[in-house]
């Protein structure tokens, strides 16, 4: 027996079923159907039953594909293996024609249908047939063999990555650098492109502009020379017309009067003397003509040219005022820059150690196990932060939050805060919740805040009203001065709430946003008092002491209340850590919400434009990630603090971008409502 060993070709082969087209389903032979698709049924001799011939019903379409294998197939691009001819019984446009009873009477009696409605067809026809369906089972075979191959590869190269890692195990932070190195590259490289793409089209509007101004200074000058061709050629036809006519009577008198040729001499004499002078004075009155048309375009041309060094001489003086307000505001940032930027890291560090010692002479607790070196990653952590979060930042801030930090040093739990699924979830969904809560105050306060303006606006503008009505002076000078103040385009009504200052015309009954008027906006300060107010675990401790920032933070004792009860709750979904990791953990939360809602109550309220009461967030970019995605990464960053230190800075300048964003859409979507109302 010739036994061979079953290959995986083989059991694929087997395990997909052939078509049940493939035989005749009348009157076949038993062993067509051991025959490969490949293989074409004999023409045996069959005077019995002879088989009929049968591929699919009346007007259906016979080379229609499944779904799985509907793809692009260049395996036969010459039609030799099947060829897809047009086949008028199976085209699904004539079936209207084909239900006629008549015309299917008499497809049936020429039988090329039978009574079941399918189209029969001759052996010939069948194994093409056949050889259409052999292709479609090969490209299923085909295409099981390759999500077995691509399943192995899989397997393989998980197989590969997992000793790779065992081998390599810093490998996916090498791979994050080169990513963010390529990154940084691709972005420079945007960069530079976008610069050539803006100085090829000012160098393209500049052609375009040279191009049809050269233009209309040609099109000026071919009318020009048209009209002058024009009246030179009237003139002409004008000559010849009466140079002809002269001669035609000069002619017919020379033939009537040649008795009379002496007087007609003399009589010609005169009339050519008089016609000569009329002529001379019609020249001198065209060449006087002509030389007034030629002075008038030379007057329009020197006009013209003079415009053009007019118009030149404003462009050049505008690019010089342009230049003169970007040096102006580049001196003004520069000033600004400088003004926050009045202590070095070493200074800051000095001042630093000083202000530790006199805190652990208050509280001798907090000095064990601090260095020189912690005091230093305090400064960095706590720079870095101001330095993503805000351009504006002084040296107090830092100060402040670096203290905040050295003392979360020292009050941190021995053992890191575990980076279990658990305890991700619960720092991931409380972060969600205090985003939300900001969204939630921040939109109502902004809300409040719009009103109380358009109020303010409403009752000073009836108030005008009124005034102008009583006043004697309501005459042309209150005119001119509305239409000025109507028409200066950045006057002293386009309020800015921002990142400099704030205009007492429009100020509001709220002491906070008072307090902040002659300062820019500090989105960290409020972390001082929180955590010297939560992070105590001490019974000595119970009295705080607020250190001096740029605006004090008031904590409810509910708050803290609260928060000691969530902690010691026996129901608190984090059981497996210790109290300490869990006040640790708590202190961290509420920290990260006094800088994150401070900062968006301040750029919230920098982009709001008092006078069309709408929000103007052109310098703001949208965020690219979600909610969820974020506040995964900040939970990870917050659990293992105080590490990645730039990584939870840029954190947070994507949470409060998000939340920026998120309070605008808010804002926007109420004021639509309410004016729709």
């Amino acid at each position: 027996l010739h036994v061979r060993r079953p290959t995986t070709y083989s059991k694929l082969e087997q395990s997909i079923p052939k078509p049940p087209e493939a035989c005749p389903a009348y009157g076949g032979l038993p062993q067509w159907e051991k025959l490969h698709l490949d293989r074409k049924l004999p023409a045996n001799a069959c005077p019995i039953h002879p088989p009929v011939f049968r591929r699919g019903k009346l007007c259906q379409h016979l080379w229609d594909k499944p779904e799985d294998l509907r793809e692009f197939d260049l395996s036969d691009p010459l039609g030799r293996d099947v060829s897809y001819g047009y086949m008028p019984l199976h085209d699904k446009h004539l079936q209207e024609h084909f239900e006629v009873d008549a015309f299917k009477d008499e497809i049936v009696e020429q039988e090329l249908v039978d009574e079941r409605d399918d189209v029969v067809c001759s052996l010939m026809e069948f194994n093409r047939f056949r050889a259409y369906l052999w292709k479609l089972h090969r490209n299923r075979i085909k295409k099981e063999f390759q999500k077995l191959d691509r399943a192995w590869w899989q397997q393989y190269r998980n197989h590969v990555a997992a000793l790779h890692i065992q081998k390599h195990y810093d490998f996916e932070g090498k791979h994050e650098r080169i990513r963010c190195h390529g990154r940084a590259l691709r972005e420079a490289k945007r960069q530079k492109a976008l610069q050539s793409i803006a100085k090829y089209n000012r160098q393209l509007e500049q052609y375009l502009e040279e191009k049809a101004k050269n233009w209309r200074i040609s099109l000026y000058d071919g009318f020009l020379r048209e009209l002058q061709v024009k009246h030179n050629n009237a003139l002409l036809r004008a000559s010849r017309k009466s140079y002809c006519l002269r001669l035609r009577r000069k002619l017919r008198e020379k033939d009537q009067y040649r008795t009379k040729r002496m007087a007609i001499l003399k009589k010609r004499t005169l009339e050519s003397k008089r016609i000569m002078t009329k002529e001379r004075h019609k020249m001198l009155f065209i060449s006087a003509q002509q030389a007034e048309e030629e002075r008038e375009r030379q007057l329009e041309n020197f006009l013209h040219e003079n415009q053009r060094n007019v118009e030149r001489r404003m462009i050049k003086s505008m690019a010089r005022q342009e230049q003169f307000e970007r040096q102006l505001i580049q001196r003004k940032a520069r000033n600004l820059e400088s003004r926050y930027h009045k202590r070095s890291k070493s200074a800051m560090i000095n001042a630093m150690l000083r202000a530790w010692n006199a805190i652990r002479v208050r509280q001798p607790k907090l000095g064990h196990g601090l260095s020189q070196a912690s005091v230093r990653h305090a400064v960095d952590f706590a720079y870095n932060i101001h330095e993503t979060i805000s351009p504006t930042i002084s040296s107090t801030q830092i100060i402040d939050t670096a203290k905040q930090y050295i003392h979360d040093l020292s009050t941190m739990p021995s053992e890191q805060l575990p980076l279990d699924r658990q305890t991700i979830r619960y720092t991931s969904k409380a972060l969600l919740e205090i985003m939300d809560q900001i969204k939630a105050q921040t939109t109502d306060a902004n809300c409040l805040f719009i009103g109380q303006i358009a109020v303010n606006m409403r009752e000073r503008i009836l108030a005008e009203q009124r005034q102008q009505r009583m006043s004697v002076l309501c005459g042309p000078w209150s005119v001119k001065w509305r239409r000025s103040s109507m028409h200066s385009p950045t006057g002293s009504h386009r309020v800015s709430i921002g990142d400099v200052q704030i205009v007492d015309e429009y100020q509001t009954e709220q002491e906070t946003f008072k307090r902040t008027r002659n300062r820019p906006p500090t989105p960290v300060t409020s972390a001082t008092s929180l955590v010297e107010h939560f992070v105590g675990s001490s019974a000595d401790d119970s009295v705080v002491d607020l250190t001096e920032s740029s605006e004090e933070l008031v904590i409810p004792s509910t708050i803290a209340a609260r928060t000691e009860q969530l902690i010691s709750a026996e129901d608190h979904p984090l059981v497996h850590l210790t109290q300490r990791q869990k006040r640790f953990l708590e202190t961290n939360l509420l920290k990260y919400r006094a800088i994150v809602q401070r900062n968006v109550e301040t750029r919230t309220r920098a982009a709001i434009d008092v006078l069309r009461l709408e929000i103007d967030r052109q310098r703001a970019k949208r965020p690219k990630r979600g909610r969820e995605c974020l506040a995964k990464d900040t939970a990870r960053c917050i659990l293992m603090f105080p590490k990645q230190d730039e990584k939870y800075a840029e954190l947070l300048l994507e949470a409060m971008n998000a939340l920026f964003w998120e309070v605008c859409d808010e804002i926007e979507a109420r004021d639509c409502t309410m004016r729709r109302v």
